[in-house]
């Protein structure tokens, strides 16, 4: 190989060694493959590299085709390639927020917000959406409900209850002292002694 060509081909590898482009094809698997449209060349199969992945924490961030990413490559051959998530792009541009605030954006809509100047935390599924938490926990702090509740297991309640709308139940009402149905009994067939002897007769109007 001549001088000229030497120089060539670490030229090409110099530029090889950091090149930007987009995901053309995800190859499931462990770890995940990505084809990279790097502009010139299309890549062949190479490692999608995770944000995180350390002894405390690790992050899954699936790719997709379209996102922008960056290729790494060691001594400037694409085919020892890892390629790393990218800058955001005009199609995929960086969510809506100020310089307090910090935003992860997904898809459907979904959205996790975090305002460091408030100290205030939204997160907002998009329509159709659910969540669910396992484990253990507590709520430290008022919380307001503006919607319907449902509890499918046992409530506790360990303080007093402000009702400021009605109560309904389908099934029997009990506290201490008796059930409804059994006070609802006693007032509906009790009597007293008749001021002319006897006793009076019955409630004319029943619970």
């Amino acid at each position: 190989m001549s001088l000229a060509d030497e120089v060539a081909e670490l030229r090409r590898r110099v530029a090889d060694m950091v090149r930007r482009g987009v995901v053309e094809e995800v190859i499931p698997g462990s770890p995940v493959m990505v084809r990279v449209d790097i502009g010139d060349v299309l890549s062949p199969p190479l490692p999608w590299i995770q944000v995180q992945s350390g002894r405390y924490m690790q992050v899954s961030n699936y790719p997709a085709p379209g996102d922008a990413v960056t290729v790494i490559s060691e001594a400037g051959d694409l085919r020892n390639g890892r390629v790393y998530p990218g800058a955001n792009i005009d199609a995929i541009p960086v969510p809506a927020g100020s310089e307090h605030e910090h935003v992860i954006l997904f898809d459907t809509g979904t959205e996790i917000r975090y305002d460091r100047q408030a100290n205030a935390l939204f997160i907002t599924l998009a329509e159709g959406g659910s969540y669910k938490i396992t484990g253990r926990g507590t709520l430290d702090g008022p919380v307001e409900i503006t919607d319907t509740l449902t509890v499918q297991g046992k409530t506790k309640i360990n303080a007093d209850t402000q009702v400021l709308g009605n109560i309904g139940a389908s099934q029997e009402i009990t506290d201490k002292t008796g059930s409804m149905s059994k006070i609802r009994e006693i007032y509906n067939t009790h009597d007293h002694p008749g001021d002319s002897g006897g006793t009076t007769r019955k409630p004319n109007q029943e619970m």
